[in-house]
This record gives C-alpha cells, structure tokens and sequence, in this order.
C-alpha cells in the first residue's frame, strides 16, 4: 500500500469524468504487490516495520487506511477506502505527512526493503455497486466472521457493461427468490490496465467455510442459475479467481475486528 499513491496524479482527469456521471460513488483503491518466494520474509518483515513507525506516532490520516489480505500464491492486497475523486487532489501531501512523521531515513529504509522484495505491482480502482450487490437482511456472516475472500473478476468484452449490470440484478433477484443467507458485493473497476472489469466478491470464514457455502448455495440454486452463468460467461473475454485471507498485522489502523463489505 505505501507505494501505491505514487501514480494517482496521472489519473485524476479520469476519475473526473466517472465523478460527474455518478456523484457520491464509495471508493477503493486496491493495491495488489507479487513478491518474490525467496524475499518472502524480508517483505512482511519491511511491512511490519512500516506498519509499526506508523503505530508509534499514532498516525491518523483518511489517507492512510487499507485492509490487508495474503493469497496463496504470495500476492499481498491492500484495499483502501477514498471518500471521494477529490480526496485524491490530498493523497500525496499526506503520504509525504506520514514519512516527515516516521522520519525519512527510517521510512524511507522500509520502503526500500519493501520494494527489493517484490517482482511487481498494480493499481486499480473500483466504485462500489450496492444496487448490483446481495445483501440478506439476516446474512450467515456477520462483519467480524468475514476473515476470507474470494474475488472473481470478470473482464467484460468492450461495449457489454449494461448487460453485465442486468446479469448482476438478476442474480440478485434469483437469490432473493431463493432466499439465500450467503451475500455477494459488486464492484466496477473505474481506473486500471485492462477494463472493463467486474468484479465479485464473496465472503467467508476461511476456505473451508467458503467451499462449503459453494455446495450449499449450488445446490440451492440448481438448475435455475444456468442461463445466468452462460449470460456472464458470453460477455467475458478473460476470467480470474483470487482468494485471500485477511492480514490485520499488515492493515492499518489495525482492525479491532475484520471488517469488510
């Protein structure tokens, strides 16, 4: 995450334009760094540290808050909230706030030990869909159950966003019908490398749990869902499924519980 603002101020004329369309849009940018096996424990020994000069000087900033999630294969993903396209004009300012605090030879060592650790990053940002998104009015999970995600990101074919927002409710609905207690959140890239891109997110206790709430919800929904998946498998030009475990020892400020959409 602490590198991640480095590039915003190439993108604010972007995001300016999404900002006039929809006003008010929650949004997250979402910080993915690959790390090399071999530097595994310098990375999450630079991070900790990072994490820890900012703890000491109880460092307070909107601009500096991100939910930390580990893969399987070694990608770290921090999701951080923005409360709006302008709150991006103050993002540098407060990052370079946060390193005078931390003392600059000690930031920028962390940094540093960080960055050799890893083989690359990415960027994106995506605004959040509420009126594409499932929540039960007495969900299985509550917000402190949810230490697990899953993310499926679907790379729509140029043109097919519309459809891609029909699908969503309709999914939506046939889970509603169903009655169905396992929530799904929406989200819209809206800067990034290769959109547009939907992507869904499902939340669970642990893989386990997740696997398990599969079969349960598959079983459900039956045959009912097939139309839907072969919808969004039509407009789809690339898919992929991450899933993460959530890393309070690397988010900041550090979660009292996890939370999360």
């Amino acid at each position: 995450m602490k590198r991640t603002l480095l590039l915003l101020c190439s993108i604010l004329v972007s995001l300016g334009m999404f900002g006039q369309q929809m006003p008010k849009p929650e949004l997250f940018v979402v910080h993915e760094e690959i790390v090399k096996p071999s530097s595994m424990m310098q990375y999450e020994a630079a991070s900790k540290d990072f994490i820890s000069g900012l703890t000491e000087k109880k460092f307070s900033s909107p601009a500096l808050n991100w939910r930390a999630f580990m893969t399987s294969d070694m990608h770290f993903v921090y999701i951080g909230h923005i409360d709006n396209f302008a709150s991006l004009d103050s993002m540098q300012a407060e990052w370079a706030r946060a390193r005078e605090a931390v003392g600059a030879a000690r930031w920028d060592d962390t940094d540093r030990r960080g960055s050799d650790a890893m083989s690359s990053y990415n960027d994106f940002i995506v605004m959040y869909r509420p009126d594409l998104s499932y929540m039960p009015a007495n969900p299985r999970l509550s917000m402190s159950d949810r230490r697990y995600i899953r993310w499926d990101f679907h790379y729509l074919l140029p043109g097919r966003q519309k459809e891609a927002e029909a699908i969503a409710r309709d999914y939506v609905a046939l889970f509603k019908q169903k009655n169905l207690p396992d929530s799904f959140n929406i989200y819209m890239a809206v800067y990034g490398n290769d959109l547009p891109l939907l992507v869904v997110a499902i939340p669970g206790k642990s893989e386990a749990d997740l696997l398990a709430a599969d079969d349960r919800v598959n079983t459900t929904l039956g045959a009912d869902v097939r139309p839907l998946q072969q919808r969004a498998l039509a407009i789809t030009r690339k898919f992929e499924r991450r899933e993460g475990t959530l890393r309070p020892d690397l988010s900041y400020p550090a979660p009292a519980a996890p939370t999360m959409k």
